[in-house]
């Protein structure tokens, strides 16, 4: 699955590219407005879309160095700043259904089914992520009869899990 989404990312950071380049070649939007949202006289869904791929970009580029997050003192950014697609994602279908000559009927349609694709797939995740677990937690034998060790916020972040996570990112 990490394979395919990340092979999506790159088709999608492709295609905005190719899109950004091609409105600016036919002369729709100027080389700022294509950086700098509201910058220009392209109008309000033509910002809601330098908006949405700015924030694609700073997705894209957190999901190609995610590893360097992993050394970092906030390990939690990178998941912070790559939620980011979750912004990014709405604004940019704002922007297709608003932006240039009205979108035939398959154009809406397939919108409004990606967005109905998309809402379902992230029910899902919260679904498997966050629903009940099967079964009591397991109890080593070992450990029967132990009393329980104090946990520091030191202990639980060891050299051995980040070594063991830069392993993880590295597949």
């Amino acid at each position: 699955m990490q394979g395919l989404h990340r092979a999506f990312a790159v088709f999608a950071v492709g295609f905005l590219i190719t899109h950004v380049i091609m409105q600016i070649m036919r002369g729709r939007v100027g080389a700022s407005d294509a950086v700098l949202p509201f910058s220009g006289s392209a109008g309000f869904a033509v910002g809601l879309g330098t908006i949405a791929s700015d924030l694609m970009i700073l997705v894209a580029a957190t999901g190609a160095f995610r590893g360097r997050f992993v050394g970092m003192r906030w390990p939690w950014m990178w998941r912070m700043l790559h939620t980011l697609a979750y912004v990014s994602w709405p604004v940019s279908i704002v922007h297709g259904l608003t932006a240039g000559r009205p979108g035939a009927g398959w154009v809406t349609m397939c919108y409004v089914g990606s967005l109905v694709g998309v809402a379902l797939a992230m029910l899902v995740r919260l679904v498997v992520t966050r629903g009940p677990k099967d079964g009591p937690a397991a109890v080593r034998p070992a450990n029967i009869g132990r009393k329980a060790e104090q946990i520091r916020v030191d202990d639980v972040f060891d050299e051995e899990f980040w070594v063991t996570l830069r392993k993880e990112v590295r597949r």
